[in-house]
């Protein structure tokens, strides 16, 4: 399974507010050399406002003494510098280049406003102050997100705590200014929570896999092993040559021992889908019951195969605060997926291949259900396209 697709950007201005943007990731010397390794945004930054901003501000200061000869003039020195300045402050790399000019410009930026010098470089000084404030943002929000990556108690004591501490927030916001302002500060609180937790592709609480590289489209089974279906799915697994991942529910786990086992002799993936899963509460659920349902679902699929499963999938994909510091402990990763049919809840196969099929491509993470009474219909269907 190939790493999940992320914002590489060199500055943390374009790695917050950049998006995923076009990554060419530059693991080459020869890439990381012409810059394909920094993100779209910042390439894009470098060649075209760095060199506008320096060829302005020299072009203005000579422009007062030669008039429009010094714009022209203008052009081969602010080239020029922007070939020497990074020589002389070494700055080879494109992470160095970045902090240099920003550094520079800033200063200049600052001591052009302090001047209140007014005219057409007034607008220019204050964009560099924006860029400025907008990178301090981004390394306080990359600081702030790094503490989402903190696993076991550590992680569990950090996000328990963010959590009391907005609401005590809220009341405090309430009782100072008005009890409206304290029900709005507590209503954002449940919009934010609600969305990071119910939302199965959120990244806010920490990373989650929905795409994989692109070298064929990944079949993802929940909610087995089951007696009628997973022999039946196994089987059309096998004439059209596919494997996929199954994520077991270790109390099924530990009623069929002999259909996981045959999962895994037929090469197929062993996932993690909690003990008993509890659908409609996982979402809000303790640090101590979080731990319970994944550990003694790891401890199940191991009793039974030997093995601990590499990824985990929270029941209908609703994390909840606690499920990262508790998967990074155990050695789990997070899968979601970016296609369904709600297979688990629609009777009508054709209906959710309707939802699953249309412009399916490689790198597309499927996501389906066993126990359903459409179960062997519906991967056939997809099967079928995938092999199309």
């Amino acid at each position: 399974m190939a790493e999940r697709s992320c914002n590489r950007a060199v500055s943390a201005l374009f790695r917050v507010f950049g998006g995923t943007g076009r990554n060419d990731r530059g693991e080459e010397a020869w890439e990381q050399a012409s810059m394909r390794g920094m993100h779209q945004g910042e390439r894009l930054f470098l060649a075209f406002f760095v060199p506008f901003s320096l060829w302005a501000i020299v072009g203005g200061e000579l422009a007062q003494w030669l008039g429009f000869n010094g714009w022209l003039l203008a052009i081969p020195i602010a080239f020029t510098w922007l070939n020497v300045l990074p020589m002389i402050l070494n700055a080879r790399t494109p992470q160095r280049q970045w902090r240099v000019f920003l550094a520079l410009f800033v200063c200049w930026a600052a001591w052009h406003l302090q001047t209140e010098r007014e005219g057409w470089s007034e607008p220019l000084a204050w964009a560099w102050v924006l860029v400025f404030a907008l990178n301090l943002l981004g390394v306080f929000t990359l600081l702030f997100s790094s503490t989402f990556r903190w696993s076991g108690r550590k992680g569990i004591r950090w996000r328990g705590f963010l959590i009391v501490a907005l609401h005590v927030a809220a009341i405090l916001l309430g009782w100072h200014w008005a009890w409206y302002w304290g029900c709005a500060a507590g209503a954002v609180i449940t919009c934010f929570y609600c969305y990071t937790v119910l939302r199965p592709g959120s990244q806010w609480l920490g990373p989650v896999l929905c795409r994989t590289d692109g070298r064929g489209v990944l079949i993802t089974i929940d909610d087995g092993p089951d007696p009628h279906d997973t022999p039946l799915l196994l089987d059309l697994l096998e004439r059209y040559q596919q494997k996929a991942i199954f994520f077991l529910i270790g109390d099924k786990v530990r009623q069929y021992p002999e259909l996981v086992c045959e999962i895994l002799r037929r090469g197929h993936e062993i996932g993690n889908h909690t003990m008993t899963h509890p659908q409609a509460t996982f979402w809000c659920g303790t640090p101590a019951r979080t731990r319970r349902e994944i550990e003694e679902c790891q401890q199940a699929i191991h009793d039974v195969t030997g093995i601990f499963p590499r990824w985990f999938r929270a029941p209908v994909g609703h994390r909840n605060w606690f499920t990262h510091p508790v998967t990074q402990e155990l050695g789990l990763e997070i899968m979601g997926w970016n296609r369904r049919g709600f297979d688990a809840v629609e009777k009508n196969a054709a209906k959710v291949l309707e939802k699953i099929l249309p412009d399916l491509q490689a790198g597309d993470i499927v996501l389906l259900h066993e126990g359903t009474p459409i179960a062997a219909e519906v991967l056939e269907g997809v099967l079928r396209k995938a092999a199309s």
